[in-house]
């Protein structure tokens, strides 16, 4: 067995590198392992086609922490980002929606859909917005235990439910709504114009494999609330150089720290010696001992794949194998000759509808008909896209004139019926993703140069997400707070001793935050005499 270090940290997405870089920061002999050639995870800029480069998984910048930006100095490092520019909606009966947030602007655009949805987002937004600043206050914050806990989690229950008494009565009845309610109830509720709806749908839906109708679908409304870039509450923002330059930038900050990273360096078991983990086994056989180990894979790949159910208690275990991944994400990235062209926003040149996230739609009912597809393994005849053109923004991800239109498509079946493959669907879904698109950017066909595209199997086998799981775990009220992934590891620890969980299958959660790495690394350093 070779030379043992404080920590290893297994897998080099971003809350492994935040993890690694905490407990270098504070004087642990740190490894970071990365089974790929290059760091980053599903956040990671790569060149899709000659010349062109962009994000390839995760494609916006809107949760990561201001502490973790701050503590791990990663502007010292070269992260910047640079801010989008509002939401854009395009819809299939050829009117458009543009909130670019300038009041008078916006409210007229609206108008033009519902003279009362207007006044109705400035109520859900207020209501977001005290939601987020409650849960937002309780993301770098370790979650109380269910059972057997001590002062600290009556202090997190009791800070938790001072923060919910500050609240009228009615608020209180509308923050519980958020995650117990469907979507489409809220939506229904406060919007009368199906352009809105369709706005907010798409928000909640994003990375999401969840139906409107499904009970607790609307928590990722919760990230309008939540979301903050350089103290600008909602705010969407593109690193410059695209998603790889916020791992580079937590790679760097970790190493000059003293950290290690290894790629190509795949772990294939954790080692485990009478209920307590002492290293991991590497695919080529080589034995690395620590003395503690923190997984950034997600709950299933942790415990079913590198430790065993044999290793495990069996109601764990079969938590654990109940715990819900699955994915209707597909993601696409298309390299352009020139600037694409919106039917329904005619003129050349770049103008704010470029700058804007995108969500080309055709209805609000489509979502349901994406997702009810999905559920049968098949292709969405119009599937919901959210798109970015990040080179409107940063031109230098193109030689000079072209362009990027990067889609997040929606809702798209892991298994496919009848025994279809992605490898042979792959490049079908593309089409149809294309074809529907050109629906509203008329140019857009002849526009294209080449594009690279990952199916829900490709992020699972690219990115090593179960189920392509973007978020390591669906956002649902029982999987979620204490009880992600499981009551018993929802504290970062595991039963397995001195083996812990720093990625977004902890709290607070997917989205490129950073949380579950510092939170992890912060509960390690706090146990460290007792390890």
């Amino acid at each position: 067995m070779t030379e043992a270090w404080d920590a290893i940290v297994i897998g080099a997405g971003h809350n492994g590198l935040a993890a690694a870089g905490y407990l270098a920061k504070a004087g642990r002999r740190v490894l970071v392992l990365e089974r790929r050639e290059v760091v980053g995870g599903a956040v990671l800029t790569e060149e899709f086609h000659p010349g062109f480069r962009n994000s390839a998984a995760a494609y916006v910048v809107s949760l990561l922490r201001p502490e973790v930006i701050r503590e791990l100095e990663l502007k010292k490092h070269g992260f910047e980002t640079m801010r989008m520019g509002g939401s854009f909606g395009a819809f299939g009966d050829g009117r458009s929606l543009l909130l670019s947030g300038g009041e008078a602007a916006d409210r007229a655009e609206v108008a033009r859909f519902s003279n009362r949805d207007w006044d109705a987002m400035g109520r859900l937004g207020a209501l977001l917005r005290k939601a987020g600043d409650l849960v937002r206050a309780e993301m770098l914050v370790e979650p109380p235990r269910l059972s057997g806990g001590g002062f600290a989690d009556l202090l997190g229950g009791w800070r938790l439910g001072r923060g919910l008494k500050g609240l009228s009565p009615e608020e209180r009845h509308q923050f519980l709504q958020l995650f117990l309610t469907p979507v489409g109830t809220i939506l229904e509720k406060y919007f009368d114009s199906d352009a809105v709806k369709t706005m907010y749908a798409a928000t909640a839906t994003a990375g999401a494999f969840v139906a409107l109708d499904e009970p607790g679908s609307a928590i990722n409304l919760l990230h309008l609330g939540i979301g903050e870039v350089e103290g600008e509450r909602g705010a969407w923002h593109l690193p410059k150089g695209g998603m790889g330059t916020v791992t580079q930038a937590m790679a760097k900050a970790a190493q000059s720290f003293g950290a290690e990273i290894r790629v190509k360096a795949p772990v294939a078991t954790v080692l485990i010696e009478d209920g307590r983990a002492i290293g991991v086994t590497l695919e080529t056989g080589e034995a690395i001992r620590a003395k503690v180990l923190l997984s950034n894979a997600d709950p299933k790949r942790t415990f079913l794949g590198l430790v065993g159910e044999a290793r495990l208690p069996e109601a764990f275990a079969a938590g654990i194998r109940s715990y819900r991944m699955a994915s209707g994400s597909f993601r696409v990235n298309f390299a352009l000759s020139g600037v694409p062209e919106f039917a329904s926003r005619p003129g050349a040149g770049i103008g704010p509808q470029h700058k804007a996230f995108i969500r080309m739609v055709r209805d609000y009912a489509a979502y349901d008909e994406a997702f009810r597809a999905a559920k049968r393994g098949e292709l969405p005849a119009d599937p919901i896209l959210d798109a970015v053109i990040p080179t409107a923004t940063d031109p230098s991800l193109a030689p000079e004139g072209c362009h990027i239109l990067s889609i997040l498509a929606q809702h798209y079946p892991y298994e496919l019926a009848n025994g279809r493959t992605w490898d042979s669907a792959r490049a079908e879904a593309v089409e149809g993703i294309l074809a529907t698109a050109e629906r509203y950017i008329p140019n857009l066909r002849k526009l294209v140069l080449g594009w690279r595209a990952y199916s829900p199997a490709d992020l699972e086998r690219v990115f090593g997400l179960t189920g392509g799981d973007v978020y390591h775990g669906q956002l649902d009220p029982g999987q979620i707070f204490s009880l992600r992934p499981h009551p018993d590891a929802a504290q970062y620890r595991t039963p397995i001793k001195a083996l812990y969980l720093c990625g977004a299958g902890a709290h607070p959660g997917g989205g490129v935050s950073g949380a579950p790495g510092r939170n992890a690394a912060m509960r390690v350093l706090k146990d460290w005499r007792r390890l």
